[in-house]
């Protein structure tokens, strides 16, 4: 299991302070919502937390609790998966194509029945996605494509940014009740929204003023 450690934490962009000397224990078996308005910086904790950005000030430090080792980079990365607005589909590519391409980057490989549990799992129609290139399907079908990605994955650490975004409500019950599934089964889940359903569902919630 996997645990992050943020302590004093700053970061700036452009002469604009998003954190300053900010502290968290993220920890295996639960789910941490992070709420604030817009520009509070939800979506730049979650990219500290996966070490895409490095604070200015203090450490960020990820941690098998198991072996009590500390996880360089790499390894921290294949540990974990991100839902963001920033993953993209290629459009030209099935839902299966892009699935087997993203699945791939991790060394895993994706098998047909697999796919289609999967499918089945997030509320998806193999039948009308079958030959179906990503660029035809709506925001929410690709949302929960997203999803079928991160199930995938089997990783140790959710850093989810909106994933209720384009959802409808059985969408986002979905979203809640797989993340409290990964929760107890030992995963860390941190999860950024705005959505009050999914603060309530959530273990602990850290709350983020504006600039």
């Amino acid at each position: 299991m996997v645990e992050i450690e943020m302590e004093g934490v700053g970061k700036s962009f452009g002469g604009t302070v998003v954190f300053r000397d900010f502290s968290a224990h993220l920890q295996p078996g639960g789910v941490t919502a992070v709420r604030g308005a817009n520009g509070s910086g939800k979506s730049t904790l979650l990219r500290l937390a996966a070490k895409l950005l490095s604070p200015d000030t203090g450490k960020v430090v990820a941690r098998d609790r198991e072996a009590g080792l500390v996880l360089e980079k790499a390894e921290f990365r294949s540990r974990l998966a991100m839902v963001t607005p920033e993953l993209r589909f290629y459009p030209r590519l099935t839902a299966w194509e892009n699935m087997d391409f993203l699945l791939g980057l991790r060394g895993e490989k994706l098998s047909g029945d697999s796919y289609s549990k999967l499918l089945e799992r997030v509320g998806l129609s193999e039948k009308k996605m079958n030959g179906v290139q990503a660029g035809g399907l709506s925001t929410g079908m690709r949302q929960r494509l997203k999803l079928a990605v991160l199930l995938a994955s089997q990783a140790e650490v959710w850093l989810l940014d909106e994933p209720g975004a384009n959802l409808d409500l059985e969408g986002r019950s979905l979203v809640l009740r797989e993340a409290r599934q990964a929760a107890d089964s030992g995963v860390l889940v941190l999860l950024a929204t705005n959505d009050e359903r999914e603060e309530a569902a959530a273990d602990e919630c850290i709350s983020l003023g504006g600039n």
